[in-house]
């Protein structure tokens, strides 16, 4: 992702209904963020800490996925859809490109991913990519406690899926 994507990243990203449903994309979106956000990327790229990806139909940018190898206090998988690009199977494949990936490139074992119970959508999108629910609980969201879900998926559980397709 380049500095010259982030007007594009504050509109979609910056969309109430995008942002509602994420962890970290601020709502309303402030001047500057975008840069700030492109430039992070960047630097989190050149230190293997997280590598993020555009998410692209026909040239345009619709969202951005993003692997964390080794995962911190966020689990390794993160997305966000532009709300006009919704239900069109974006993040899908974007989250089975970037699962291969992992497996294949790096030394990981499991990946994971959250989403917010009532994002049945983000959920489809995990299961659809033969991620498991692995355990529910709650967690602060936007100043209050709210139901999420993690979902997981191993390497054996994906090289197995693999040998299927």
């Amino acid at each position: 992702m380049e500095t010259t994507d982030a007007a594009r990243v504050q509109l979609l990203a910056g969309g109430r209904a995008v942002a509602e449903m994420t962890a970290l994309i601020p709502h309303p979106y402030p001047d500057g963020a975008a840069e700030e956000w492109i430039a992070m990327q960047a630097r989190d790229w050149g230190l293997g800490k997280e590598y993020t990806y555009a998410i692209e139909a026909d040239s345009f940018l619709v969202g951005a996925i993003s692997l964390r190898p080794v995962p911190a206090e966020r689990e390794n998988l993160g997305y966000w859809i532009g709300r006009p690009y919704w239900s069109r199977g974006y993040a899908t494949a974007a989250a089975r490109a970037v699962i291969a990936l992992a497996f294949s490139l790096f030394d990981v074992d499991k990946l994971t991913a959250s989403h917010l119970a009532r994002n049945a959508a983000s959920g489809r999108v995990m299961e659809k990519c033969g991620m498991r629910l692995l355990s529910t609980g709650t967690r602060e969201h936007r100043g209050a406690p709210e139901a999420f879900c993690v979902r997981g998926i191993s390497r054996e559980e994906w090289e197995r899926s693999e040998q299927l397709a």
